[in-house]
């Protein structure tokens, strides 16, 4: 199976000019994690933008600054299994697809999951993939802790555990998207000096206003943002029932 394949051609992205500001929009309307950045009026790919971009220069306002200009890609024609390694190795969640300099696609894990694996048939047991060791947190944690250690630990989402230690839901990095504010601040600088060789002159002053905008969690907890329900596997569930599940994110827990 090939990449053309599984792809989304119809691809969300962000031109260039253009401002950060734009782009986070586009990022938290569609609720995706990142997306590819071309060139104004053309499919010309020039770079790639992600929630922690926006997390680690929040105060820079253009996109050609703010987005990552060297970008991995693929093909329309390279297999599949070729992606799934490239995902699995350098952990990346999603690849542009190029003909020559052109974006004509982007392809996902979840594509992947959802459309090549369901025709696999794949029997094996998701205890034979599913990752045992992971960071989670307490309901009552404030979201801006979370943020912090999804970022220390490099996890995409967190399990949330009430007081009694058991699962209530699941924290991902697009749900901060959501929440996010732009807040604005404004200082102002003065510079001044009297005429050169005229002791008695009026003093000439140069104001000048500075406005910095910032990316801001607010001041609450986890427990306000997740959903009310989660979907769990067990063990013992293959790996085509899970896909058949639509789990986008699924918690393995063994059966009592």
């Amino acid at each position: 199976m090939k990449v053309k394949d599984i792809m989304t051609k119809d691809v969300i992205c962000a031109e260039v000019p253009g401002k950060s500001e734009e782009a986070l929009n586009l990022i938290i309307k569609h609720d995706i994690s990142g997306l590819p950045v071309v060139k104004k009026n053309s499919k010309q790919l020039i770079g790639i933008v992600t929630r922690s971009d926006f997390t680690r220069n929040p105060d820079e306002g253009q996109l050609g600054v703010l987005m990552a200009k060297d970008v991995i890609t693929t093909t329309p024609d390279t297999d599949i299994k070729e992606i799934a390694k490239i995902f699995s190795v350098a952990g990346f969640k999603r690849l542009p697809v190029i003909d020559g300099e052109y974006l004509v696609g982007i392809v996902t894990i979840e594509d992947i999951v959802w459309k090549a694996i369901p025709k696999m048939k794949i029997e094996d047991k998701v205890v034979k993939y599913m990752v045992k060791r992971f960071p989670s947190i307490w309901a009552d944690t404030p979201v801006k802790v979370a943020s912090e250690i999804m970022r220390l630990s490099h996890a995409r989402a967190l399990p949330v555990l009430d007081s009694d230690a058991k699962l209530i839901g699941i924290i991902a990095d697009t749900d901060f998207l959501k929440i996010l504010k732009m807040t604005e601040s404004t200082k102002k600088s003065e510079m001044s000096g009297g005429t050169e060789g005229d002791a008695w002159g009026w003093d000439s002053k140069n104001i000048i206003y500075i406005t910095t905008r910032t990316l801001e969690i607010p001041d609450i907890k986890v427990s306000d943002i997740i959903p009310e329900k989660v979907l769990t596997a067990t063990k013992g569930t293959t790996v085509s029932e899970l896909t058949k599940k639509k789990i986008g994110r699924a918690s393995c827990r063994e059966r009592v």
